[in-house]
């Protein structure tokens, strides 16, 4: 038996406009109306039209030097990284403490949430070093916040950023999650995604020994370095690139892609979903306990 919220994938597109929102209900200026018309823009007839330098889904990338007034900073590197310097006003919510095991976990990030100040409402930026400002940003997608963006890069490789070391105090808090269940994989989702030709099951490890130890049943690798400009600054390729790069690895817009090995899946995601693709997350190590783990050692 399917499990309630588990995509149908012989009507994939029913299953997933559930859990969005419709755009004219929305000003086309707002980031949630953004996204939706970006991926409903992409499973038309109707070629994207992206202009040079643009992302489909652009407002979820702050660059330095974007104006952050009225904006709500969560630095998702360690407490030890944060101390040493972070943006003006920024609170620290470190992504490895949201997590029990090695899975995300919904009651401590909540909390986390509440005891920062963090409101439903709010604006929020995340920024921090690489995989793990990108997973900070989908936990936070995952647990339903609308108006979300990311820094575009590690945001220790901008020196023209000012940092400071003096720390906000905000009052707690009534945060309450609103999950949104397309993004985060559980057993049935895999079980269901297993044999359909509408989804992509995509390793972004980066340690081949760990891949060839264990993955996923008829998964393709990605190198996750690839998407970024620039390796030591973090930043993303142009859209063009990412498109090519995409293209070339046999990524299909018209596909759900699944993305495992957090955090380095995360940034792959945040790519992808820059790019007004469907992609979601399988987080943890869970997988490898599974009918669906295959060794590739002879």
């Amino acid at each position: 038996m399917n499990c309630p919220d588990c995509p149908d994938w012989s009507n994939f597109d029913a299953w997933w406009a559930r859990y969005h929102k419709n755009p004219a209900a929305a000003e086309p200026s707002t980031p949630q109306a953004a996204r939706t018309q970006a991926v409903e823009a992409r499973n038309s007839s109707e070629e994207v039209e992206v202009e040079r330098g643009e992302y489909p889904v652009a407002s979820i990338l702050i660059r330095p030097g974007d104006d952050l007034e009225g904006r709500v900073l969560l630095d998702a590197r360690s407490p030890e990284d944060y101390e040493r310097g972070h943006l003006p006003g920024a609170r620290n919510l470190y992504w490895r403490s949201l997590r029990a095991g090695d899975v995300l976990d919904l009651e401590v990030a909540a909390g986390e949430l509440r005891r920062l100040g963090v409101n439903e409402t709010d604006s929020i930026i995340v920024y921090g070093r690489g995989d793990d400002s990108a997973y900070l940003f989908w936990a936070l997608d995952y647990l339903g916040h609308q108006d979300l963006s990311l820094l575009d890069g590690d945001v220790e490789a901008f020196p023209e950023v000012g940092l400071v070391q003096n720390s906000p105090e905000p009052a707690p808090s009534n945060y309450t999650p609103s999950l949104r269940p397309e993004l985060l994989v559980n057993e049935s989702i895999l079980k269901e995604a297993q044999g359909s030709v509408r989804v992509q099951i995509v390793d972004t490890r980066s340690s081949y020994s760990d891949r060839a130890a264990s993955r996923i049943s008829n998964s393709m690798y990605f190198k996750p370095e690839e998407i970024y400009s620039d390796p030591e600054a973090r930043t993303l390729k142009s859209p063009e690139e990412l498109d090519q790069l995409f293209l070339r690895r046999g990524l299909e817009d018209r596909m759900v892609q699944i993305v495992y090995g957090t955090p380095e899946a995360c940034g792959l995601y945040v790519a992808l979903k820059a790019m007004g693709y469907r992609a979601t997350v399988l987080d943890g190590t869970w997988w490898k306990r599974t009918e669906f783990a295959v060794s590739s050692l002879s």
